[in-house]
């Protein structure tokens, strides 16, 4: 009767909600601390860059302060990375939850994006809050645009998480192996630098990065006067849905697997 209750009921959305709440409490474990943590990680790695600006004496290439230059630029990027790295580990935690019916993988895979959109506005809400409080910064010139861009990078990383998760279901190797290749697009997210700043030469190649067009979007809208020379929001878009529409059936196809190796 106990283990009854804690079947997800059959409607959609009500399963979904109380697939967010038990990853909630679950991933955010260990006393009133825990789920802190989620908002102290950013801003640990704010201080850290504007701490090695400071020590090396630059100044945002935009007239700001080092503080908000960095954090409309790391946000978009932690975004993305910590939506992705909950999604390439959700089926694997939640992987007896698969035995409820009716929970499916795209329900407990719901619930991680869900989880992480609540997170990303909280986020944002906190972090620029406190600067703005602290430091005196400008408000945004268009909320609702930095609100865009935001989601552009929440976007992205469901798709790509998305796609990881399925392949993980394939090889394990593959989904240890996604931190290691998510390195990289820290530095192609312009964190550091504006799209003006690069040669054009670097500009027709860092195009190919949506991150940075990401980080131009959220800086041209928070940033009265700042005009970025590359920043699209279609390239951002269909990136993150060429994932998630490739994940679909990438899921199919290993979950089909999994039950002929009677693995599920």
């Amino acid at each position: 009767m106990i283990a009854a209750q804690h079947i997800p009921p059959p409607n959609a959305l009500t399963r979904i909600a109380v697939l967010v709440e038990r990853e909630r409490k679950t991933r955010f474990s260990g006393g009133k601390l825990g789920y802190l943590w989620a908002y102290i990680t950013p801003v640990v790695w704010i201080g850290l860059i504007v701490a090695l600006f400071w020590f090396l004496q630059r100044t945002p290439p935009i007239h700001v302060r080092a503080e908000i230059f960095i954090a409309t630029g790391i946000l978009p990027y932690l975004i993305f990375r910590q939506t992705v790295t909950a999604l390439s580990r959700t089926l694997t935690a939640n992987r007896y939850m698969r035995y409820l019916r009716p929970v499916s993988n795209s329900d407990i895979m719901s619930a991680t994006m869900l989880l992480e959109a609540f997170n990303m506005l909280t986020t944002a809400v906190l972090i620029f809050g406190a600067i703005t409080v602290l430091f005196g910064s400008a408000l945004p010139t268009s909320m609702p645009g930095v609100l865009f861009g935001l989601t552009l990078a929440w976007g992205i990383g469901c798709g790509v998480g998305r796609f990881v998760a399925a392949a993980g279901l394939l090889s394990d190797a593959f989904a240890r192996a996604v931190p290691l290749i998510l390195r990289p697009l820290f530095w192609l997210s312009g964190i550091f630098y504006t799209a003006t700043d690069l040669s054009q030469e670097l500009q027709n190649l860092l195009w190919y990065s949506p991150f940075l067009h990401i980080t131009e979007l959220v800086r041209q809208s928070y940033f009265l006067g700042y005009t970025s020379p590359i920043a699209s929001v279609w390239y951002p878009i269909a990136v993150g849905a060429f994932f998630f529409l490739a994940s679909v059936p990438l899921e199919i196809f290993a979950t089909r697997r999994r039950i002929m190796r009677g693995r599920l």
